[in-house]
């Protein structure tokens, strides 16, 4: 069974498949149906996504109801748990954090869940002695997260809802977690009345053509996921002063639409913007 599921999951079976798909229409509908009916029903972590969307409301809106959508919700917000291993994607980040924790100790995880930067840089990196580092998230994914710190303390490490404690920090980190705000990056920080120095941006699709917005199925719960046009999103922040010092490319992270192969992110990105 393993060996014949290795054939199935094969280059020259995609090929072949496509070739198929390409002289037999029905059959590219069939597979359509077989898709849809899998996305819909799986129950667990399988990085799924499907269909385009010109917006975010109209992917929430394609959403069945009885599905939990996004992280704000019993199912999702504790799913991912509080420490994932180390991604080839990471040390970008974690280059960039030992280079400004010479002069910075105040972190915004923006959208960092439980934490999970947090608890699997510490034993990478020398954190300072003074740093503060405050997991911002929404309501459900706070709520686990100050539950598990009785488990787990940290006077490190913090939870809010509240965008504005933004305006304390020093660097601002957002990993993959942009994908999933109806806004913009700099919407949020347009609101701020002091702005972070340093941002840190990792493991977002970003793409040179039109921007649009997918679903991605994450087991307990589907999202409207957003894949961003880079130059769009570089020049948001460029307009508050923010200039990119550095960019590079997350390999370990794609985002492949079945049916859409225009649509295909090969690899996601990460950036590093200073404000002077």
């Amino acid at each position: 069974m393993r060996s014949l599921r290795s054939v199935l999951q094969s280059g020259q079976a995609r090929t072949f498949a496509l070739w198929l798909e390409a002289h037999v229409p029905f059959v590219r509908e069939w597979h359509r149906v077989a898709y849809e009916e899998h996305f819909f029903r799986v129950s667990r972590w399988e990085r799924l996504f499907y269909g385009v969307y010109p917006d975010f409301a109209s992917a929430e809106k394609a959403i069945p109801k009885q599905f939990p959508v996004g992280y704000d919700n019993s199912a999702a917000s504790s799913f991912l748990g509080h420490k994932l291993s180390i991604r080839s994607s990471d040390y970008p980040i974690l280059f960039w954090l030992r280079c400004l924790f010479d002069e910075n100790d105040k972190v915004f995880d923006f959208g960092g869940y439980l934490g999970i930067s947090y608890w699997s840089y510490a034993p990478l990196i020398d954190f300072p002695a003074s740093l503060s580092w405050t997991v911002y998230d929404v309501p459900a994914v706070v709520e686990k997260g100050k539950e598990m710190q009785l488990v787990r303390p940290s006077s490190a490490l913090s939870y809010t809802t509240d965008f504005s404690e933004a305006a304390k920090a020093d660097i601002l980190l957002a990993s993959g977690s942009l994908q999933f705000c109806v806004r913009d990056l700099a919407d949020y920080l347009s609101e701020l009345k002091t702005l972070p120095k340093h941002l840190l941006i990792n493991e977002t699709p970003m793409v040179s053509t039109e921007p649009f917005v997918t679903l991605q199925n994450m087991g307990p719960a589907l999202a409207p996921y957003r894949v961003l046009q880079e130059q769009q999103f570089v020049n948001s922040l460029t307009n508050l002063q923010y200039h990119l010092v550095d960019k590079w490319q997350n390999d370990d992270f794609a985002c492949v639409i079945p049916f859409e192969p225009d649509r295909t992110v090969r690899a996601f990105t990460g950036m590093y913007l200073r404000r002077d």
